[in-house]
């Protein structure tokens, strides 16, 4: 709703805007085609001062000079020069229905209005009265009178006169914006509607029908692509769970005969040597078709999680126990450096159990000649993060593979290829910190020496606050 807002806003903002541009316009407009045309030529009341100026008394009769003669006939105008006791003293191009003598009244009115339908302007000279003239209906003459009060008022009434403009313009923006609106609203929620996957129907009818009808198209494909996907995610998630379940009964049996061939002692030094790699090989077997099995479900979001409160550095301490208890090899060494232990986060026990032992197993399988191992668990300075790093001091990994070793071994996303193993065990690790909400950050040491993996989960406040 707050874009729909936004385009009404802006629709009648641009509304306002172009009012003002258009009534400057025809302002200017309008002293360009009616006053600049008006002022190509001088106006009647030059010429009236110019006959005032280029008239001359020679004896008893009187002589334009040749500047105003060319002026009047440029014009196409007359004058003559009416004497105090209002008979004509002089003329030049004088029409013939022209009176030679004029009353007071008759001067009276040629001097505001016409004479005889002659537009006629008036100057006063020395000897009379200078009148000119201009051909029937060439011009008009009205008299307007004014209230000085009125032309006092006149640039408070223009601003009122603006402001009701303006007022008008937003007004009509705002009527036929929100009749747009009503049409634009559907079509934004559609859009909406299709960012959250929601199936969308509009109306096709009204003028944006063929948008209308497009993203209905557009919601139907992609509900169809959507169920697609999500038939062939459970498709595969199904077939690697049914796999997984069918490898797990012959694959125990294997295991069962091996370990009793291995702990027989009836059996000779070499056949049951080869019964315990048969017994490991299977052990790594099963492990494989469990990370595969879990990482499917954590991809798909298939995996439920058993949430309940729980303390990182136990189940950091629990998975140390367990690597010492089953003899850990004398070239690693895992060293616990635990703080915050009263700090708590909402996960599943088992899913982060395996995630850390998963991390003490990347290090030890990537790194043969051996390494040191820290757990360190801390909080960030706000507070609100919770981190469980574990560091070891091997070969660590190029920076440029950094952000490739997290995506499954086979996802068109990873750039490289895997060199060991089966390279499911940061990629489950990711997975099961972001089920957690949280995330998983890699970084490599100076010159690829040691890596150090960090997962950062959303801290129990709770825990915090006691």
């Amino acid at each position: 709703m707050e874009g729909v807002s936004r385009i009404l806003r802006r629709f009648a903002a641009a509304t306002i805007l172009i009012s003002i541009f258009l009534l400057i316009f025809n302002f200017a407009m309008l002293w360009v085609l009616v006053f600049t045309e008006n002022n190509q030529s001088p106006s009647p009341e030059e010429v009236v001062k110019q006959v005032v100026q280029g008239i001359n008394k020679q004896g008893d009769n009187y002589q334009l000079n040749e500047h105003t003669a060319e002026l009047l006939q440029k014009n196409n105008a007359w004058t003559m020069l009416i004497g105090e006791d209002g008979r004509v003293q002089w003329g030049y191009h004088l029409p013939n229905d022209v009176p030679q003598s004029y009353s007071l009244v008759e001067v009276a009115k040629l001097s505001r209005y016409y004479l005889m339908e002659y537009p006629v302007y008036t100057w006063e000279h020395q000897d009379g009265l200078i009148v000119v003239g201009y051909p029937k209906k060439s011009h008009w003459r009205y008299q307007f009178d004014y209230l000085s009060e009125w032309v006092g008022t006149l640039p408070l009434r223009l601003i009122l006169l603006l402001i009701s403009n303006v007022v008008l313009a937003l007004l009509i923006s705002i009527i036929i914006g929100t009749r747009l609106i009503r049409k634009v609203r559907p079509l934004v929620d559609g859009v909406h509607s299709l960012a959250k996957e929601e199936v969308v129907q509009l109306d096709s009818k009204g003028i944006f029908g063929d948008l209308a009808q497009s993203i209905n198209s557009t919601s139907t494909m992609l509900q169809y692509k959507t169920d697609a996907l999500k038939l062939r995610d459970e498709a595969r998630s199904n077939w690697i769970a049914g796999i997984s379940h069918d490898i797990r009964t012959p694959l125990s049996l294997v295991l069962g005969y091996a370990s009793e061939m291995e702990e027989n002692s009836d059996l000779p030094e070499e056949q049951r040597h080869q019964a315990g790699i048969i017994r490991r090989q299977g052990e790594k077997l099963r492990s494989l078709v469990s990370d595969l099995n879990l990482v499917s479900m954590l991809e798909y979001e298939m995996q439920p999680l058993h949430l309940k409160n729980i303390r990182l550095s136990v189940l950091a301490r629990q998975v140390a126990t367990d690597f010492f208890n089953s003899g850990i090899d004398e070239r690693y060494s895992i060293d616990l450096k635990l703080g915050a232990e009263a700090v708590q986060i909402m996960g599943d026990e088992k899913l982060l159990f395996r995630a850390i032992n998963n991390l003490i197993q990347n290090s030890m399988h990537h790194n043969s000649e051996g390494c040191e191992i820290i757990l360190e668990t801390t909080v960030s300075k706000e507070s609100s993060k919770y981190r469980f790093i574990v560091t070891d001091n091997g070969q660590g990994i190029p920076q440029d593979q950094l952000k490739d070793i997290t995506e499954l071994p086979y996802s068109p996303k990873r750039k490289g290829t895997i060199k060991q193993g089966h390279g499911l065990g940061l990629p489950m690790v990711a997975r099961i910190t972001k089920a957690h909400h949280g995330r998983l950050i890699l970084e490599s040491g100076v010159d690829q020496s040691g890596l150090k993996v960090i997962m950062e989960f959303p801290v129990n406040q709770q825990s915090v606050e006691n």
